[in-house]
């Protein structure tokens, strides 16, 4: 077994050089232990302890004198077995006490969260939340999303299609014949020349995010329900309009 392995099951680096020590020295005294070791023999001592209470090591004394063996290396499986219960113990008893504390943490909630996005993987995080609200709205949109993230965009969509994830967006001019107006659950209208830019407004639950398209994108997002709902008076007036 390699010692990468023993010790992401939780073994100690000071563990496992004893353990091994004692796996190839078999039954032995805790002084050969130790010269075989290299560790000080305080923290061999507490070592053998560990690996004793996690069933991988035992001792006999004979003749007043205390002597290590290793068990059977099939207990290192009972011990993660054992590990393992004692988590879902853990995890049904957090289970119970979870929502206690949601409305603790609920209640400490600012009134109005903030986030700066830099980049196209700030982007594609703010896409994937979309993925949660039955309908996104955007205004000023640009379709350079297909563009900008190549490899991205096509499983996405297809996600976003197959959760049947409606879009709405007021396109700029310029994106009126882009492929992506094909896409399922896709809505457009068109925006009148003279509104024309980098920024993209999303709207989607009770956040609106400000996206610019630079050559790097940047994205302001604000999670407020008035602010949220305000935007979709802004949305529907505009979608009416231009009807």
């Amino acid at each position: 077994m390699s010692r990468s392995l023993l010790r992401s099951i939780g073994l100690t680096e000071t563990e496992i050089k004893v353990y091994y020590s004692i796996l190839s020295l078999g039954v032995t005294s805790a002084g050969k232990l130790v010269e075989n070791s290299g560790v000080h023999r305080k923290n061999a001592y507490e070592a053998l302890q560990k690996l004793a209470d996690k069933g991988l090591v035992t001792y006999v004394i004979e003749n007043k004198i205390k002597y290590f063996q290793p068990k059977d290396p099939e207990n290192i499986l009972r011990y993660l077995d054992e590990k393992k219960a004692k988590i879902d113990e853990e995890k049904s008893q957090l289970k119970k006490e979870i929502p206690a504390l949601k409305q603790k943490f609920l209640s400490l909630s600012p009134e109005i969260e903030a986030q700066i996005y830099r980049g196209n993987e700030g982007i594609k995080t703010i896409l994937k939340d979309c993925l949660n609200y039955q309908e996104v709205l955007f205004i000023g949109a640009t379709g350079d999303v297909e563009n900008r993230l190549p490899y991205f965009w096509p499983h996405y969509n297809k996600k976003r299609e197959k959760l049947k994830c409606k879009w709405r967006l007021l396109l700029v001019h310029e994106s009126r014949n882009k492929p992506i107006t094909k896409s399922k659950y896709y809505e457009y209208r068109v925006l009148p020349k003279i509104i024309s830019g980098l920024n993209v407004i999303y709207i989607y639950g009770d956040y609106v995010a400000n996206v610019l398209w630079l050559e790097k994108p940047v994205a302001f997002v604000v999670k407020h329900e008035t602010l949220a709902k305000n935007y979709r008076k802004y949305f529907e007036y505009l979608w009416k309009t231009i009807s």
